[in-house]
């Protein structure tokens, strides 16, 4: 371990030493600030005030690039989960086109190749073949916890690796294979339990076993000009020996204007090998969807989807339809059956001021639902106000007002403010110099 940090650093001076000449330094600021107030149906009120600080920044020469992002969390106004900490979301060092064929990027970084995703401390590489038509990439590392700070240690219950190969050497046509091996301990604790007959309480000591996943993937994509493109994907679950999920997607262009939609998703829940949920029966859930697009104008567009949703012995239906523009959207959302019943409108506009310096935006949802036909019918209200001015290029500034009524809560008050600046500066370190 002290052996990787020691090239970890040696990395970064290399780096630093390399780029320090001439080097470009991008990044944005981010600075949110969430306060909510509510009173639930008996009276009791609470309030909060948390802020938010994050920080992207990235430095760059030539096809080398040092990126990194994380955000700090603190309570100012009462108490909601821990009272601070900073969390590191990514910290890599990256080399592209390396023999005009390989980028590699080693450190903290979020990974997406067909099942293999999520966030590793570790190396990925990927090497693009016959002119970029085959794309092979291999990822390896620990996994990151949950609060997205230090390393782990203990590569042998915390480790996800994996790879996918990409071509589009047939015309239209993209194919993918993947496959990943993930690994995670969760954290052992103390807890009560009863002894014999008597019942007395003692502390125990669990330490679970390290959630454990293994993942195949094939998937492709057809496109016929701008007439039709076709999607499927098929995913297997090698340590419970079943299939994960299937699915397919069709989309045709009639006209210009007329555009219809098919999708069909077989799936069963995720559950690790060695969880005790894997001892009971996972049942499969099959959704078929059609829908329909219709073009008005290239700013105003209609849609209208309908799925049948079957589960082991029942069934459920979704409809929506609305109309989006470029200044809002309306739409209207149902279901019934076995996920219950729902009967939602929501209604959200925007309309962008002074040359788009001010852009004020408003909406209101509501909706009446019930989880059976036995339950009785409750109905939800919420309102959102807000706007975005941006008085310069590098500099925007939000503000956003929620207010929510519903079953629970009779009136639930949220406020975010959020303060955004970017930044991109040339600089030349050892002769002095800089320039925007």
């Amino acid at each position: 371990m002290k052996g990787t940090r020691l090239l970890g650093l040696a990395l970064l001076v290399t780096l630093g030493a390399a780029m320090a000449a001439a080097q470009l330094v991008t990044g944005r600021l981010v600075t949110s600030f969430y306060a909510w107030e509510r009173f639930d149906t008996v009276g009791t009120s609470q309030q909060s005030v948390r802020a938010f600080q994050a920080v992207q920044l990235s430095i760059a020469q030539g096809d080398v690039s040092l990126n990194t992002s994380l955000m700090g969390t603190s309570n100012l106004v009462g108490a909601f989960g821990d009272v601070g900490r900073v969390r590191f979301y990514n910290l890599f060092l990256s080399w592209l086109n390396i023999g005009k064929m390989v980028d590699l990027h080693l450190g903290r970084q979020f990974v997406y190749a067909g099942v293999g995703n999520g966030t590793i401390d570790g190396v990925m590489a990927q090497a693009h073949f016959l002119q970029r038509a085959v794309t092979v990439t291999g990822f390896g590392g620990a996994t990151v916890g949950p609060d997205f700070t230090g390393v782990r240690s203990d590569m042998h219950d915390n480790y996800h690796f994996g790879g996918q190969v990409l071509t589009t050497l047939i015309p239209n046509t993209r194919l993918g294979l993947s496959y990943a091996n993930r690994r995670e301990a969760r954290d052992p604790y103390w807890t009560l339990r009863t002894r014999d007959t008597t019942y007395a309480a003692y502390a125990y000591y669990v330490a679970p076993y390290a959630d454990a996943e293994e993942l195949g993937s094939a998937d492709a994509s057809y496109t016929l000009r701008d007439r039709l493109s076709v999607y499927g994907r098929y995913d297997y679950d090698f340590k419970n020996d079943r299939t994960s999920r299937a699915q397919g997607g069709v989309r045709v262009n009639v006209t210009g204007a007329l555009t219809l939609t098919g999708d069909y998703i077989h799936r069963i829940p995720v559950i690790s090998y060695n969880s005790i949920f894997s001892a009971f029966v996972a049942n499969a859930v099959d959704e078929l969807e059609g829908g329909v697009e219709y073009g008005f104008t290239p700013l105003l567009r209609a849609f209208g989807r309908v799925a049948s949703v079957k589960y082991s012995d029942d069934k459920s239906t979704r409809w929506s339809f609305g109309v989006n523009s470029g200044y809002g959207s309306l739409s209207y959302s149902g279901s019934d059956g076995y996920a219950g019943e729902l009967q939602s409108l929501s209604i959200q506009g925007t309309y962008p001021l002074f040359g788009r310096v001010v852009v004020p935006s408003a909406g209101i949802s509501y909706a009446s639902y019930r989880l059976s036909a036995e339950s009785s019918r409750d109905n939800a209200l919420g309102i959102v106000v807000g706007a975005m001015v941006r008085p310069a290029t590098a500099f925007s500034f939000d503000v956003q007002g929620q207010w929510l009524s519903n079953k629970l809560l009779q009136q639930d008050m949220r406020l975010q403010i959020r303060l955004m600046y970017w930044f991109a500066q040339r600089l030349s370190i050892f002769n002095g110099e800089g320039k925007q």
